[in-house]
């Protein structure tokens, strides 16, 4: 269930991006910032990164993520049942977040969590941020061509990296005072000729992620990229060397996000001082008044 106290949080925004069982390593990242006082008051997801946020948001501690992701396994999340628009089903993940937090509503969340998606019908990036969490997770899980896509509400949606791996742009939205993004895939390593269908799915995946993470990149402060080229996609195995990776690279960042923190509070302290004193001094009649 969500936090019932609340959460002394940072003015700071984060976006996670997906990244199959790498996405373990955000927990790592969290795990960081929450132990500098640095809780972000809202995270942006896509895919796995959206398993990763809306557990945050709903009061499971990184602490208590790191437990859980150790039992993790790949049959956990993928069914052998086919469906006719790809080759495994995703009911398991809707089942899977429904066990760990609930059938909670995005309502319920605490800080709030927007998840992308890509909607098959438009062509369109769609954001959830209201609405049952378990089905918009398992869309935005929904790797095309592996998994099947997900309706909802009659729109037909799959996983949102295929328009924003790293999703900087919609956490523009929710105006933090500093944005960091998360690149699970800044060091992808495509020199090895995929080894079979599945294989060559994920390539084509990654690559059209890869490019769309660097635009992303340019919008956000900060940008922090673990290394995690030595990790397989599916590795659920590694979740302690995941971790600690992202609250390795995390830790690194902390001096960067409290410089870039201070400047905003202190721009926006400025910028406050200066329109009260503009709001002191008369500017004429109220054009609404009627005074002329």
């Amino acid at each position: 269930m969500p936090n019932e106290t609340t959460t002394q949080r940072a003015d700071l925004g984060l976006a996670l991006s997906g990244g199959t069982a790498k996405v373990i390593a955000h927990i790592g990242v969290l795990l960081a910032l929450e132990e500098e006082g640095l809780a972000p008051r809202v995270l942006a997801a896509t895919s796995g990164g959206s398993i990763i946020a809306v557990s945050y948001a709903a009061g499971i501690s990184p602490q208590e993520m790191v437990e859980r992701a150790r039992a993790m396994n790949w049959r956990k999340l993928a069914s052998l049942r086919l469906p006719k628009l790809g080759l495994l089903s995703s009911e398991p993940i809707e089942e899977f977040v429904t066990d760990l937090v609930g059938d909670l509503r995005f309502e319920d969340l605490d800080p709030p969590v927007l998840v992308v998606t890509t909607n098959l019908l438009t062509g369109a990036k769609t954001v959830f941020r209201e609405g049952r969490i378990a089905p918009v997770v398992r869309a935005s899980c929904s790797i095309p061509q592996i998994f099947s896509p997900v309706e909802i509400d009659g729109g037909l949606y799959t996983d949102g990296g295929v328009i924003e791996y790293m999703p900087v742009e919609t956490l523009l939205t929710a105006g933090a005072a500093v944005n960091v993004g998360v690149n699970l895939g800044a060091y992808r390593d495509f020199s090895q000729a995929p080894k079979n269908i599945l294989g060559m799915m994920l390539r084509i995946t990654s690559l059209v992620a890869s490019r769309n993470a660097r635009a992303s990149g340019r919008l956000a402060d900060l940008v922090i990229k673990p290394d995690l080229s030595r990790f397989g996609g599916f590795d659920f195995t590694a979740a302690e060397e995941l971790i600690e990776t992202g609250y390795r690279n995390a830790q690194e960042a902390i001096p960067r996000i409290r410089e870039l923190l201070e400047e905003r509070q202190s721009l926006l302290g400025r910028v406050k001082r200066k329109l009260k004193g503009k709001g002191e001094r008369p500017l004429g009649p109220d054009p609404l008044s009627g005074g002329g």
